[in-house]
């Protein structure tokens, strides 16, 4: 009714404003807390919440009791609730909007949903207010009045939503529950008699929830990449702590300090009753040699325990490996990944496939460094070590490659003389040219910059050594440019 009316009738009737946006945070917050009974929770509407507790039950003895140590939970929050348990999506809906009370959960026996709902008013279908009140002048009220009418006729008059939402709630056609966040793969879960806030007895328990799951992955040959500890409140919220590793890892120490050395993050408010150890993602792990030593950081393992401390700390994506690619362009021969992606199980080139004609060897030992120059025929005399040689590389890439102006005499010449950042070079040594062409098979290697190169190492006068290249022909149209890639230490 009007807010008039209803002051009408309770003249020191208490009013707030509506803050649906407030009330939404609240609920998600309320679905994640529902978490401790199942991975499957989403809010559901803008005042439900479903839970998936399909094999979950069993962990509390049973629906009964799950439904009771929810309400307990709930009511000792201050929250008005109304549960309902069947096996369909629709059935719990309508049973918990149309059935059950605070305080009365209602739990019809598996396969007794029919019989259940057949008493409920029409809008238990979760039909649109139209379609309902259609029915309703018909004198179809009730779900059970639906059963015997025939498919055909209820299309005809009010389209597909009344048999659709009906095999819905009886559970002939699925509902897909979209859960609040990532499924995990595994959970651990440890409940306490009494709430805890003391970050000694969270130490605890993070390494004894480490412990249960390493053993389980030991079992399946597995290692944890992604985990989440999560602290469920006796006030409803839930703090979480979330660690990643740089490669699979089921060390119960190791993964337990990465925890423990998180929890000074963690707002225990009133006390923690729950801890719940998700895993998010796992990845094959075989057993490993491990060297003679008593030191336990001496593992196969190498570096990675400490990008995992460097990571909890920092962050995974804060840290970065550099992984080789199958390509002979320089700046392309390596890219920068983060250490918590996947190794590549082969070497990608920049296009993202190679041909087969391509073969690794070709790739990299076709760019010859000779000191008179490079034919691509092969003269006599060039020897196969001569051919295998690979030439130096600088220290450092300039990425991209910096332009500069550059005087020189004949074609293959490396230049006497160039300007680089309005700076005059003299060249006084220079070996080359070394020869890179365009990778074909790329899509982008027509790009200016990446056509036919021909590199030079020069030092200048004041013994500076330069990785220089022209980019194109001597006499072509548009003429070479000349480019600075890397400076030599």
């Amino acid at each position: 009714m009007p807010l008039a009316d209803a002051r009408s009738f309770v003249p020191g009737l208490l009013t707030a404003a509506a803050e649906p946006a407030a009330d939404a945070a609240a609920l998600t917050r309320l679905a994640e807390w529902c978490g401790r009974y199942s991975p499957w929770t989403a809010p559901d509407g803008s005042d439900g919440i479903k839970i998936e507790i399909t094999g979950c039950a069993h962990l509390w003895g049973g629906e009964a009791k799950l439904a009771a140590d929810l309400a307990r939970r709930l009511t000792r929050q201050q929250i008005t609730h109304r549960i309902a348990i069947a096996g369909a999506v629709g059935a719990a809906w309508a049973l918990a909007r149309f059935a059950a009370a605070d305080g009365r959960p209602a739990l019809p026996a598996a396969g007794a949903e029919r019989q259940a709902l057949a008493p409920l008013a029409v809008e238990a279908l979760r039909l649109a207010p139209d379609i309902a009140a259609g029915l309703r002048r018909v004198g179809l009220r009730r779900i059970g009045e639906l059963y015997p009418m025939p498919r055909d006729a209820l299309a005809r008059r009010f389209g597909e939503a009344v048999a659709h939402r009906l095999d819905q709630a009886l559970g002939d056609l699925p509902e897909p529950l979209s859960p609040l966040g990532e499924a995990p793969v595994r959970r651990v879960r440890l409940s306490f008699a009494e709430p805890i806030a003391d970050p000694a007895e969270f130490a605890r328990g993070a390494e004894r929830l480490v412990a249960d799951l390493a053993a389980r992955l030991a079992r399946e040959g597995m290692g944890a990449r992604r985990l989440d500890l999560a602290f469920l409140r006796v006030d409803g919220r839930v703090e979480h702590i979330r660690i990643g590793t740089a490669r699979p890892s089921r060390d119960p120490r190791h993964l337990a300090g990465l925890l423990i050395g998180k929890l000074d993050t963690v707002d225990p408010g009133l006390g923690v009753e729950d801890m719940i150890l998700s895993l998010f993602a796992a990845e094959k792990l075989p057993a490993e040699q491990i060297g003679l030593t008593n030191n336990p950081e001496a593992t196969a393992s190498g570096i990675a325990p400490l990008l995992d401390r460097l990571g909890a700390r920092l962050g995974l994506d804060a840290l970065s490996r550099v992984e080789p690619r199958a390509s002979h362009i320089p700046e392309r021969a390596s890219m920068t990944i983060p250490v918590s992606a996947k190794h590549s199980s082969k070497l990608d080139c920049h296009s993202g496939a190679r041909p087969e004609a391509a073969s690794p060897e070709s790739i990299f030992q076709r760019p010859v460094f000779m000191d008179s120059g490079f034919d691509p025929s092969g003269r006599p005399g060039m020897t196969a070590k001569k051919l295998a040689r690979k030439p130096p590389r600088p220290v450092r890439l300039f990425a991209p490659p910096e332009p500069i102006a550059a005087a020189w005499l004949l074609p293959d010449d490396p230049p006497f003389h160039f300007t680089w950042r309005r700076r005059p070079y003299r060249v006084r040594r220079a070996d080359g040219p070394e020869r890179i062409a365009e990778e074909w098979w790329a899509e982008d290697s027509s790009a200016a910059v990446d056509a036919l190169r021909d590199y030079y190492r020069v030092e200048d006068s004041a013994g500076r050594r330069f990785w220089l290249f022209r980019a194109g022909l001597p006499g072509g149209d548009p003429p070479p440019r000349w480019f600075v890639h890397g400076v030599f230490a």
